[in-house]
């Protein structure tokens, strides 16, 4: 990748965490639940660029900086934990760990979205794009159903991991899809025929 695309991709990210500022949404565990899905973004950022190029984006987008310091905190304490309820587990299989990597990503570029149309003023000039979206977030929620399927079903039959595994899904995804449902139920007047 080139220094514009880790550029792009911090500008993204930092211009995510100044709406959330601007929502008063400013706790570190709150931010790292509604910037889920740029994680996978951060972590191309953190392992593509050298010392000296990580520093100059820190200093250019300070939102991004922020967040990249949040989800190192929040990466080590977690790592520093005695014990966790998935230690022992069987690791995902890639297929499951790419999905596992898409859904939030996915949730992420639908809030943007519709965050962008919303902001707009006028969905009716955007109806087509809007359309695109509301596809996009019903395939979204089918591919999430599917995978929490496939997940539970491919663990082995020890029960308490199972719900553990279920629950921690569950959790994640409704507050991935909380403020993907704030933008989806626009009132009809906002939306047009659909």
């Amino acid at each position: 990748m080139s220094m514009n695309e880790f550029r792009r991709l911090a500008a993204k990210i930092d211009q995510h965490m100044q709406q959330l500022s601007a929502q008063g949404v400013n706790d570190a565990p709150a931010i790292v639940n509604r910037m889920m899905g740029y994680v996978p973004d951060l972590h191309k950022i953190w392992v593509g660029t050298s010392d000296d190029e990580l520093i100059a984006l820190s200093n250019e987008f300070p939102g991004f900086y922020r967040y990249a310091l949040i989800m190192e905190e929040a990466f080590e304490a977690e790592r520093n934990k005695a014990s966790r309820p998935y230690d022992g587990m069987a690791q995902y299989s890639e297929q499951h760990k790419q999905l596992a990597a898409q859904l939030p990503t996915t949730a992420a570029t639908l809030e943007r979205g519709y965050q962008a149309f919303r902001g707009s003023g006028n969905l009716q000039v955007f109806r087509p794009q809007v359309n695109e979206l509301d596809k996009l977030h019903r395939q979204w929620l089918s591919d999430l159903e599917s995978f929490k399927s496939e997940i539970i079903g491919s663990l082995p039959q020890i029960a308490p991991k199972k719900q553990w595994v279920a629950s921690l899904w569950q959790s994640r995804m409704r507050r991935c899809g909380r403020p993907i449902r704030q933008w989806c139920v626009m009132p009809a007047f906002e939306r047009g025929p659909g």
